[in-house]
Protein backbone atom coordinates (compact mmCIF):
# COMPACT_ATOMS: atom_id res chain seq x y z
CA UNK A 1 0.00 0.00 0.00
CA UNK A 2 2.75 2.59 1.09
CA UNK A 3 4.39 1.65 -2.59
CA UNK A 4 1.21 2.52 -4.40
CA UNK A 5 0.65 5.86 -2.37
CA UNK A 6 4.24 7.44 -3.63
CA UNK A 7 3.70 6.31 -6.78
CA UNK A 8 0.20 7.80 -7.22
CA UNK A 9 1.94 11.15 -5.17
CA UNK A 10 4.19 10.91 -8.07
CA UNK A 11 1.75 10.65 -11.25
CA UNK A 12 -1.83 11.80 -10.16
CA UNK A 13 -3.39 14.89 -8.84
CA UNK A 14 -5.16 14.65 -5.30
CA UNK A 15 -8.20 14.88 -7.64
CA UNK A 16 -7.34 11.97 -9.34
CA UNK A 17 -6.04 10.01 -7.11
CA UNK A 18 -9.07 10.10 -5.19
CA UNK A 19 -11.75 9.18 -7.59
CA UNK A 20 -8.53 6.35 -8.63
CA UNK A 21 -8.23 4.65 -4.74
CA UNK A 22 -12.63 4.69 -4.63
CA UNK A 23 -12.64 2.83 -7.90
CA UNK A 24 -10.20 0.24 -6.40
CA UNK A 25 -11.96 0.16 -2.51
CA UNK A 26 -15.75 -0.16 -4.70
CA UNK A 27 -13.72 -3.28 -6.36
CA UNK A 28 -12.46 -4.59 -3.05
CA UNK A 29 -15.43 -4.41 -1.41
CA UNK A 30 -17.53 -5.94 -4.38
CA UNK A 31 -15.05 -8.82 -4.89
CA UNK A 32 -14.98 -9.76 -0.72
CA UNK A 33 -19.04 -9.74 -0.46
CA UNK A 34 -19.02 -12.11 -3.50
CA UNK A 35 -16.44 -14.19 -1.78
CA UNK A 36 -18.08 -14.27 0.88
CA UNK A 37 -21.34 -15.40 -0.41
CA UNK A 38 -19.82 -18.19 -2.39
CA UNK A 39 -17.12 -19.36 0.20
CA UNK A 40 -18.46 -18.52 3.74
CA UNK A 41 -22.50 -18.20 2.70
CA UNK A 42 -22.36 -14.57 2.95
CA UNK A 43 -20.59 -14.28 6.57
CA UNK A 44 -17.16 -12.88 7.53
CA UNK A 45 -14.59 -15.36 8.30
CA UNK A 46 -11.63 -14.65 11.08
CA UNK A 47 -9.51 -17.07 9.56
CA UNK A 48 -9.88 -16.71 6.04
CA UNK A 49 -6.57 -15.11 4.47
CA UNK A 50 -8.34 -13.55 1.62
CA UNK A 51 -10.86 -12.11 3.80
CA UNK A 52 -7.93 -10.72 6.19
CA UNK A 53 -5.84 -9.22 3.43
CA UNK A 54 -9.25 -8.09 1.52
CA UNK A 55 -10.31 -6.03 4.87
CA UNK A 56 -6.60 -4.77 5.53
CA UNK A 57 -6.13 -3.17 1.88
CA UNK A 58 -9.81 -1.44 2.03
CA UNK A 59 -8.77 0.02 6.10
CA UNK A 60 -5.87 1.69 4.55
CA UNK A 61 -7.49 2.70 1.57
CA UNK A 62 -10.69 4.44 3.65
CA UNK A 63 -7.24 5.94 6.04
CA UNK A 64 -5.62 7.40 2.51
CA UNK A 65 -9.50 8.55 1.34
CA UNK A 66 -9.70 10.52 4.56
CA UNK A 67 -6.51 12.74 3.66
CA UNK A 68 -7.99 13.47 0.32
CA UNK A 69 -10.01 16.63 -0.82
CA UNK A 70 -13.89 15.80 0.70
CA UNK A 71 -15.63 17.95 -1.79
CA UNK A 72 -13.81 16.33 -4.79
CA UNK A 73 -14.55 12.51 -3.27
CA UNK A 74 -18.07 13.69 -2.72
CA UNK A 75 -18.73 15.05 -6.07
CA UNK A 76 -17.42 11.73 -7.08
CA UNK A 77 -19.85 10.15 -5.50
CA UNK A 78 -22.92 11.89 -6.88
CA UNK A 79 -21.88 11.75 -10.47
CA UNK A 80 -21.38 7.98 -9.69
CA UNK A 81 -25.11 7.61 -8.62
CA UNK A 82 -27.33 9.66 -11.49
CA UNK A 83 -29.30 7.52 -12.65
CA UNK A 84 -31.34 9.32 -15.71
CA UNK A 85 -34.78 7.56 -15.95
CA UNK A 86 -37.63 10.61 -16.36
CA UNK A 87 -39.46 11.80 -19.00
CA UNK A 88 -39.23 15.39 -19.06
CA UNK A 89 -41.99 17.61 -21.36
CA UNK A 90 -40.68 20.82 -22.61
CA UNK A 91 -43.34 23.04 -23.64
CA UNK A 92 -44.49 26.89 -24.14
CA UNK A 93 -47.46 27.54 -21.38
CA UNK A 94 -49.26 28.63 -24.58
CA UNK A 95 -49.71 25.15 -25.83
CA UNK A 96 -50.78 23.75 -22.52
CA UNK A 97 -54.34 22.45 -23.76
CA UNK A 98 -52.00 20.10 -26.08
CA UNK A 99 -49.69 19.01 -22.47
CA UNK A 100 -53.13 17.82 -20.99
CA UNK A 101 -53.73 15.20 -23.85
CA UNK A 102 -49.77 13.78 -23.55
CA UNK A 103 -50.71 13.70 -19.61
CA UNK A 104 -53.54 11.68 -20.41
CA UNK A 105 -51.82 9.30 -22.17
CA UNK A 106 -49.36 8.73 -20.07
CA UNK A 107 -51.38 8.88 -16.95
CA UNK A 108 -52.01 4.65 -17.74
CA UNK A 109 -48.26 4.49 -17.13
CA UNK A 110 -47.80 6.34 -13.93
CA UNK A 111 -46.36 3.51 -12.24
CA UNK A 112 -43.74 2.35 -14.56
CA UNK A 113 -43.02 6.12 -15.88
CA UNK A 114 -41.61 9.10 -14.24
CA UNK A 115 -43.43 11.72 -16.21
CA UNK A 116 -42.48 15.07 -15.27
CA UNK A 117 -43.67 18.88 -16.53
CA UNK A 118 -43.92 21.87 -14.54
CA UNK A 119 -47.44 21.54 -12.94
CA UNK A 120 -45.39 18.74 -10.56
CA UNK A 121 -43.79 22.11 -8.99
CA UNK A 122 -45.35 22.39 -5.64
CA UNK A 123 -45.95 25.91 -4.24
CA UNK A 124 -43.31 27.56 -2.13
CA UNK A 125 -40.83 25.05 -4.53
CA UNK A 126 -37.82 27.20 -6.45
CA UNK A 127 -39.34 26.54 -9.83
CA UNK A 128 -35.72 27.29 -11.57
CA UNK A 129 -33.86 24.85 -9.26
CA UNK A 130 -37.03 21.89 -9.86
CA UNK A 131 -37.04 21.95 -13.31
CA UNK A 132 -33.21 21.98 -13.55
CA UNK A 133 -32.91 19.16 -11.15
CA UNK A 134 -35.45 17.60 -13.05
CA UNK A 135 -33.41 17.59 -16.25
CA UNK A 136 -30.58 15.80 -14.75
CA UNK A 137 -32.18 13.20 -14.20
CA UNK A 138 -34.03 12.81 -17.93
CA UNK A 139 -33.91 10.15 -20.00
CA UNK A 140 -36.51 11.23 -22.53
CA UNK A 141 -36.90 14.76 -23.33
CA UNK A 142 -40.18 15.44 -25.26
CA UNK A 143 -40.26 19.32 -27.17
CA UNK A 144 -43.68 20.80 -27.94
CA UNK A 145 -42.88 22.55 -30.79
CA UNK A 146 -44.69 25.74 -31.92
CA UNK A 147 -43.90 29.78 -32.39
CA UNK A 148 -44.02 30.11 -28.72
CA UNK A 149 -41.62 27.20 -28.27
CA UNK A 150 -39.15 28.37 -30.80
CA UNK A 151 -39.44 32.21 -29.44
CA UNK A 152 -39.44 31.79 -25.48
CA UNK A 153 -36.34 32.86 -23.55
CA UNK A 154 -36.35 30.74 -20.76
CA UNK A 155 -36.72 27.57 -23.04
CA UNK A 156 -34.13 28.62 -25.20
CA UNK A 157 -31.54 29.25 -22.56
CA UNK A 158 -32.32 27.08 -19.62
CA UNK A 159 -34.19 24.37 -20.68
CA UNK A 160 -32.52 23.39 -24.54
CA UNK A 161 -28.99 23.69 -23.78
CA UNK A 162 -28.71 20.99 -20.99
CA UNK A 163 -31.45 18.89 -23.14
CA UNK A 164 -29.49 19.00 -26.44
CA UNK A 165 -25.97 17.97 -24.23
CA UNK A 166 -27.39 15.11 -22.79
CA UNK A 167 -28.74 14.00 -25.87
CA UNK A 168 -25.07 14.02 -27.34
CA UNK A 169 -22.90 13.13 -24.58
CA UNK A 170 -25.28 11.01 -21.51
CA UNK A 171 -27.54 8.62 -23.91
CA UNK A 172 -30.39 10.93 -23.57
CA UNK A 173 -33.20 10.72 -26.46
CA UNK A 174 -34.95 14.00 -27.98
CA UNK A 175 -39.07 12.98 -29.28
CA UNK A 176 -40.21 16.39 -30.97
CA UNK A 177 -43.80 17.16 -31.21
CA UNK A 178 -44.63 19.87 -34.36
CA UNK A 179 -47.83 20.96 -32.24
CA UNK A 180 -48.52 24.17 -34.84
CA UNK A 181 -47.53 25.38 -38.03
CA UNK A 182 -43.72 27.00 -37.27
CA UNK A 183 -40.37 27.87 -38.76
CA UNK A 184 -38.49 24.18 -37.14
CA UNK A 185 -36.93 23.79 -40.07
CA UNK A 186 -34.46 27.36 -39.66
CA UNK A 187 -33.34 26.02 -36.09
CA UNK A 188 -30.54 23.63 -36.61
CA UNK A 189 -29.78 22.35 -32.75
CA UNK A 190 -33.53 20.79 -32.79
CA UNK A 191 -33.98 20.13 -36.76
CA UNK A 192 -31.18 17.30 -36.25
CA UNK A 193 -33.63 15.42 -34.76
CA UNK A 194 -36.81 13.55 -36.97
CA UNK A 195 -40.05 14.85 -35.91
CA UNK A 196 -42.66 12.49 -34.61
CA UNK A 197 -44.83 14.53 -37.21
CA UNK A 198 -43.84 16.22 -40.29
CA UNK A 199 -43.42 19.89 -40.05
CA UNK A 200 -46.31 19.99 -42.82
CA UNK A 201 -48.23 18.14 -40.18
CA UNK A 202 -48.66 20.00 -37.28
CA UNK A 203 -50.84 18.15 -34.64
CA UNK A 204 -53.09 21.63 -35.19
CA UNK A 205 -54.25 19.76 -38.49
CA UNK A 206 -54.67 16.62 -37.30
CA UNK A 207 -58.15 15.15 -36.87
CA UNK A 208 -58.89 13.23 -33.34
CA UNK A 209 -58.08 10.25 -34.44
CA UNK A 210 -55.09 11.21 -36.11
CA UNK A 211 -53.83 13.28 -32.93
CA UNK A 212 -54.45 10.09 -30.67
CA UNK A 213 -52.54 7.80 -32.65
CA UNK A 214 -49.74 10.44 -32.74
CA UNK A 215 -49.83 10.55 -28.98
CA UNK A 216 -49.76 6.56 -28.98
CA UNK A 217 -47.20 6.09 -30.91
CA UNK A 218 -45.11 9.08 -29.01
CA UNK A 219 -45.58 6.57 -25.60
CA UNK A 220 -44.98 3.22 -27.21
CA UNK A 221 -41.72 5.49 -28.64
CA UNK A 222 -40.95 6.56 -24.76
CA UNK A 223 -41.77 3.13 -23.28
CA UNK A 224 -39.13 1.55 -26.43
CA UNK A 225 -36.17 4.06 -25.17
CA UNK A 226 -36.87 3.88 -21.34
CA UNK A 227 -36.82 -0.25 -21.27
CA UNK A 228 -34.06 -0.40 -23.27
CA UNK A 229 -31.53 0.81 -20.35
Amino acid sequence: MSDLKYRLSDFYSPEFKAIFLDEIKNTVTEELKEHRDRSHGGKPSSTCQYEISAERLIFYLNQELGTLPKVVHQKYEILDKSIREKVFVSYSHFDKEYLSDIQRHFKPFKSQIDFWDDSRIQPGQKWKDEIRNAILETKVAILLVSTDFLGSDFISSDELPPLLEAAEKEGAVILIVILKPCLFEEFDDLNQFQAMNPPNRPVSKMDENEKEELFVNLVRQTRKVLNEK
